[in-house]
């Protein structure tokens, strides 16, 4: 079982990564005023996973895992690598729409906010 201090030092860095500003505050601001509060709610369920994977892969020792076994890491960096082809794939593709429509053009209409929305 861990020392009190480990798991206070622990929740402290924790809170610390959830209460600083960087670039997941700004994905959120942006998202939410473009989108609405419902495409900025689901924004941040999706960096509040990440931080919970980030915090259960620091306490279960996987990055450990990943510099002992450097085959784990390659494969984790190319599965990475085609996940986000994929993605790019996805947004790119002729006769797709946006996933999301912002909040301006579900208010005015296409036509009207297409010199609003890039």
């Amino acid at each position: 079982m861990p020392h009190l201090t480990s798991i206070i030092t622990f929740a402290l860095i924790a809170v610390g990564m959830v209460v600083t500003p960087g670039p997941n505050m700004i994905y959120l601001v942006s998202r939410s005023i473009s989108q609405g509060p419902a495409a900025g709610l689901i924004s941040l369920g999706g960096v509040a996973l990440g931080f919970v994977f980030y915090m259960l892969s620091a306490a279960l020792g996987i990055t450990a895992f990943l510099f002992a076994v450097p085959f784990a890491y390659d494969a984790l960096r190319l599965v990475g690598a085609a996940y986000l082809a994929w993605l790019a794939w996805n947004a790119l593709k002729p006769g797709v729409g946006p996933p999301f429509r912002s909040a301006i053009s579900q208010k005015m209409g296409r036509a009207n906010s297409s010199l609003w929305v890039w």
